[in-house]
């Protein structure tokens, strides 16, 4: 048996090859993980925008119409003020120049001049008094409207607005007054003498003087605040305008 197997070569055995781990396949771009967050996040930027956007827009609408309201509701009010103030100074021959303050008591300036240097104003007394009393008429009635009032019930006022309003209406009704008083004070001059007509006539222009400061002021501030809400102190009888809101609002 061991000769017989002598002769015989021996087979090796065949190697085998490397094992192969089995390949996963790719998973789809749209379906990685990583792609769908960055999709999600990209699409909820997206709807964040949109709907901000679309707030943004209502709410400068609702600030677009409530400024609307503001403005109709301030020149309401100041369509009522202008009509009073405005037919108030037509009464007095005011010479009404829209901004530009309005001439105004030139027949008491003229008499006041003319007294100031001894002179015998064209004027007589009984028409000074009579001027002097319109003066005094006009500045009961502009007093007795309730600028306060209609400001507040507007509810379009900011404070700024509603101080340099009525600081105006006082301002004008103490000029009229103080024309008033130059009025009086002229009148006696011309019927008085020596050391007291001057006096007299010193006292008048000095009134005279004070009339017109206040008079510039309280209508520099009343035509500023017409124009900042689209409105001119000499424009139509209704004084109601249109446009957008000016500077002096809620």
């Amino acid at each position: 048996m061991s000769i017989k197997n002598k002769g015989k070569t021996r087979q090796r055995p065949v190697s085998r090859g490397p094992r192969h781990e089995p390949v996963p396949v790719p998973v789809p771009f749209a379906r990685r993980r990583w792609v769908q967050l960055v999709s999600m996040f990209i699409v909820g930027m997206v709807t964040l925008s949109a709907i901000l956007w679309a707030w943004h827009g209502f709410q400068g609408y609702r600030s677009d119409d409530r400024a609307a309201t503001q403005l109709a509701g301030r020149q309401q009010a100041l369509g009522q003020w202008k009509a009073v103030l405005e037919a108030q100074m037509t009464a007095v021959n005011a010479q009404l120049q829209g901004e530009i303050p309005p001439v105004i008591g030139t027949d008491i300036s003229s008499a006041v001049d003319a007294l100031a240097k001894g002179q015998d104003p064209k004027a007589t007394a009984s028409d000074l008094s009579s001027s002097a009393d319109e003066f005094g008429k006009a500045a009961d009635a502009i007093d007795k409207f309730d600028l306060s009032g209609t400001i507040s019930s507007s509810g379009g006022f900011d404070a700024e607005g509603s101080v340099s309003l009525t600081s105006s209406k006082v301002e004008l009704v103490e000029a009229l007054r103080a024309y008033e008083q130059a009025g009086k004070l002229a009148a006696l001059a011309i019927a008085a003498n020596g050391d007291t007509r001057a006096a007299l006539a010193k006292d008048a222009k000095a009134s005279l003087a004070s009339a017109s400061s206040l008079l510039q002021s309280g209508w520099i501030k009343y035509s500023s605040i017409l124009t900042q809400n689209d409105m001119s102190a000499s424009g139509t009888a209704s004084g109601l305008g249109g446009g957008a809101p000016g500077g002096v609002g809620g």
